[in-house]
């Protein structure tokens, strides 16, 4: 070998053991970078680590904002370096956005912690900065130490005025959800009783004795569980509407109550006689004679496999939200007594309010049912977009025919109507389905007394769509009267204002 080719075979030799160490150090200050920007915080997190709290506070955690950008809820530094989470949704919002204290977190805040909890960093790539970086790799990070924030679907007004219209007391308390149909958006979700979590540390001790249906924590409207009485009958008629030939055109007979070979017969409400009726009418005066022999027809597993297009019966968990899950029971043919009550919403059968906006917005949007959402997106401590959440198509439950025939009976509802509370909602152009619910309430010293909950499922205006609510008052009556009411004045507020 000359001289020559000896340089070049010298020269190419030091190339590789150059490029090896430029890219072992490389991987050196790759992994350095990501420790201390990604796996610090996460052992940081890790529970049982004495310097959680204090890694916690480094970064003020961010505001959350309703749709609008109002802020709900924002964190402040204080004097001596710790922070103040400032609740300014006050008790509207106590339960659907929760708490964060000391090592509790709830609500949204608990699903949103990630991202509340998560700053920013940039890169310097300047030759000082270079420098800096051999001796101190976590340097070339420089961090914001402000939290991302998050632009919620709530309507702070619409919330607000949701809040005023339930009351505290058995008989005007209860939850409230209300939807964007189209979109899947929860523009609303009301609880009441509930409390102000800017006093919690105060009032946390005699606020958590109050358990079971007096509860202030749970968040009722998405977790609680409640027999859905006759609204569950929009179920039922859509089972009946395609299961059922010539359904419409058949002609029933209501004598005031249904006679069954097992269990309880079943009466209407008041025992009220309708005659001889067709589906429309019957569905309007919400007769539980027909419905209730509709579901014997049907049987148990048909009326459930319509229930769980809706999400009955399977454990549910959306973006940033959980909700309990809703029951629609199977009982044979044999057991006809408990099958007409499951029918009419009752016996064994239960959902949560947000289960029924759901139902609701479903057969609003022409039997396309979107994924319920709480948040539209994550900004950056400079105000700027780092996500954005879309909607999403959670099932079709039904043929676009179908639903609209459904859509129509429940307008025909409002239309028909010679309550007073209808003939509003008749203005509005909305449609809907009351329920008067036989159901139990539990104190909270454990005893239980038997309630009639009121119950209102629509939407508004009927052309197009732009609100869907539920709405259960506990032990509030008739669905006619307290939730109806109620369901009137958010979407007539709604639709005038937005």
């Amino acid at each position: 070998m000359n001289e020559l080719e000896r340089k070049k075979a010298l020269n190419r030799n030091i190339k590789v053991i150059s490029a090896v160490i430029l890219a072992l150090f490389m991987g050196i200050m790759g992994y350095m970078l990501y420790f201390h920007g990604v796996l610090a915080e996460e052992i940081a997190a890790k529970p049982g680590n004495v310097r959680e709290q204090a890694k916690r506070n480094e970064i003020l955690r961010g505001a959350i904002f309703d749709r609008n950008g109002k802020v709900l809820t924002y964190s402040e530094r204080q004097a001596d370096n710790t922070q103040k989470r400032i609740y300014q949704g006050a008790e509207a919002f106590a339960q659907v956005l929760g708490y964060e204290q000391r090592n509790t977190v709830t609500g949204l805040e608990y699903a949103l912690d990630d991202i509340l909890t998560k700053d920013e960093f940039v890169f310097d790539f300047s030759k000082e900065g270079f420098l800096e970086m051999l001796k101190d790799p976590s340097s070339i990070l420089n961090r914001t130490k402000e939290g991302n924030s998050v632009v919620t679907t709530l309507d702070q007004e619409l919330q607000w005025r949701a809040y005023d219209l339930l009351g505290d007391e058995l008989g005007e308390k209860g939850a409230i959800v209300a939807m964007n149909p189209k979109t899947g958006e929860i523009l609303a979700m009301v609880n009441r009783p509930s409390y102000d979590p800017n006093g919690l540390k105060e009032n946390y001790a005699s606020l958590n004795e109050k358990q079971y249906d007096d509860g202030v924590f749970l968040n009722t409207a998405a977790r609680g569980s409640y027999a859905p009485g006759s609204t569950y009958k929009i179920i039922t008629l859509l089972a009946a509407l395609e299961k059922l030939d010539g359904i419409e055109e058949r002609t029933f007979k209501d004598n005031g109550y249904l006679d069954v070979n097992v269990g309880k017969d079943l009466p209407n409400v008041n025992g009220t006689i309708h005659g001889n009726i067709k589906l429309k009418e019957a569905f309007a005066v919400s007769s539980n004679v027909v419905f209730g022999t509709l579901a014997i027809e049907l049987g148990g597993e048909s009326l459930a496999e319509v229930a769980e297009r809706f999400g009955f019966n399977k454990e549910q968990s959306f973006p940033f939200l959980n909700m309990s899950t809703s029951k629609a029971p199977k009982y044979p043919k044999n057991e006809d007594g408990a099958l007409a009550a499951s029918g009419v919403g009752q016996t064994g059968v239960s959902a949560s309010p947000l289960q029924m906006a759901m139902l609701a917005s479903a057969i609003a949007n022409d039997g396309n049912l979107m994924t319920p959402m709480m948040v539209n997106s994550v900004l950056k401590y400079d105000g700027t977009q780092k996500e954005k959440f879309e909607p999403k198509l959670y099932n079709t439950v039904a043929d676009t025919e179908t639903a609209q025939t459904v859509k129509t009976y429940m307008k025909n509802n409002v239309d028909s109507s010679r309550n007073e509370t209808m003939k509003a909602l008749a203005k509005l152009r909305g449609a809907g389905k009351t329920g008067t619910a036989q159901d139990f309430y539990q104190k909270t010293d454990g005893t239980k007394i038997d309630v009639v909950n009121s119950w209102f499922v629509g939407f508004a205006p009927y052309e197009d769509p732009e609100i869907a609510v539920a709405v259960v008052i506990l032990d509030g009556g008739s669905g006619g009267g307290k939730a109806a009411s109620i369901a009137t004045e958010l979407m007539r507020w709604y639709t005038d204002n937005r």
